[in-house]
């Protein structure tokens, strides 16, 4: 199971996921960021509650991050998720933060 929900903060939008994120799951990722990254502005990740992360899903994250140009980051991810990012060679690729400040994603808008 798994659930995607985008809050619009004004300099930016964050998206909270949780759950599973595997095959199953990708085309709603891929929907709600196409729908996010529509607005134009800087998207903010939150990855604390995921659970799983297939290799699919972290590349389309990282790929999406790729494409807006960094203006898509994230936030909060479990060891698990950062795996899964390592295991395609993409950590150092795009924007990863803890979540105790504001991202600057936000900032530079």
């Amino acid at each position: 199971m798994h659930g995607i929900e985008a809050v619009d903060h004004g300099a930016g939008v964050k998206v909270g996921m949780r759950g599973e994120f595997d095959a199953y799951s990708l085309p709603d990722l891929r929907e709600a960021l196409d729908q996010v990254c529509a607005f134009g502005k800087p998207v903010v990740v939150d990855l604390s509650g995921v659970t799983f992360l297939d290799l699919q899903s972290a590349r389309e994250l990282v790929v999406r991050s790729l494409i807006q140009a960094h203006h898509l980051a994230f936030e909060n991810p479990s060891p698990g998720v950062l795996a899964s990012i390592r295991a395609l060679g993409l950590d150092g690729r795009t924007p990863i933060y803890s979540g105790h400040e504001e991202p600057p994603v936000f900032s530079e808008a």
